[in-house]
């Protein structure tokens, strides 16, 4: 689906298609971000069970790409480009709408991310805003269906990552099917987090540096930086660089836990369609960020979207 022959572009679109949410960037290559909007379709729907896409999940995701897609377009983009992630990893039917978008005329090309590779270019875009002062940086991206963690220990080090088969879609379909969430369903939970997290264990046994900078992007960490300002309406740029130590994290999933879905659609800062999987979110951000030894973190909105962006932008990635 990559088309070689493309020559730079000044202007691009990228549409990250996420198992909760899909996102739209517009960037200039001077890296001026002039689009940046986001809805929840749910892609992941019943993937991770039925190993397929669910069909109106996969209608509500290519009408939202639609509409994105004729925004980018108005914006004067001259590549719009859509990168996959660990919904369409799963579905055997992934490789397929992607390449659907392509046929239609959607995107210009699309692009299935390995699990390393989203972990590694959502580095890249947060450290062009949060930690580049620091030799240390982690950062964690928690999706609808994976979770991806990417570290540098020290300054000369390359950038190590891993994808785990932990997301907040993933789990709430698999292991919270009550709402509020007895207490012996948040054990269970946070047991199957710690036992999946098991490989971040073995690579970073001391965890990261004091010194390191940990980085929590994506919508489970932005929804807690925006529940905890109690932001309404949403603000981007009071959420970018948020700081909160790590035991607010308990104190809101034990909280929210406590609330039907329909209370927690009323919380100032909590998006109403998170509302049902930001429990599990919160419970994998948790478990993460305990692998990683690490007692404060902050929170960006930047993620894969960014990274696929500046890797395009720098010749870097032929999509």
């Amino acid at each position: 689906m990559a088309n070689r022959g493309q020559a730079r572009p000044l202007r691009i679109g990228v549409l990250d298609l996420g198992s909760n949410t899909v996102l739209l960037l517009v960037i200039e290559a001077d890296g001026r971000v002039i689009r940046d909007t986001s809805r929840i379709t749910r892609l992941g729907q019943g993937v991770f069970a039925r190993g397929a896409l669910a069909p109106e999940a996969a209608l509500r995701t290519r009408a939202a790409i639609a509409e994105f897609a004729a925004e980018a377009r108005s914006d004067g983009v001259a590549r719009l480009v859509a990168v996959g992630t660990e919904a369409l990893r799963r579905a055997r039917d992934g490789d397929a709408f992607l390449a659907g978008l392509v046929r239609d005329g959607l995107v210009d090309a699309a692009r299935l991310l390995s699990g390393a590779e989203e972990a590694v270019v959502t580095v890249e875009a947060t450290r062009q805003r949060i930690g580049r002062d620091r030799d240390a940086l982690a950062v964690i991206d928690v999706g609808g269906g994976s979770t991806e963690i990417a570290w540098r220990e020290r300054l000369d080090a390359p950038i190590e990552g891993l994808s785990l088969p932990l997301g907040s879609v993933r789990l709430t379909e698999a292991l919270l099917p009550q709402h509020p969430v007895p207490t012996t369903d948040l054990a269970r939970v946070r047991a199957e987090v710690q036992r999946v997290s098991e490989p971040l264990a073995s690579a970073l046994p001391r965890g990261m540096p004091e010194t390191a900078a940990v980085v929590a992007v994506a919508g489970t960490a932005t929804t807690l930086a925006a529940l905890e300002l109690a932001l309404e309406p949403y603000d981007a740029e009071r959420v970018e660089g948020f700081e909160l130590a790590t035991s607010r994290l308990t104190v809101w999933a034990e909280r929210l836990a406590k609330l039907g879905v329909a209370e927690r659609r009323e919380l100032p800062g909590l998006e109403p369609g998170r509302a049902d999987v930001i429990v599990a979110g919160l419970l994998v951000l948790e478990g993460v960020l305990a692998r990683l030894h690490a007692r404060r973190f902050a929170v960006s909105g930047r993620g894969v979207r960014h990274g696929v962006a500046l890797r395009v932008l720098a010749g870097q990635m032929v999509i």
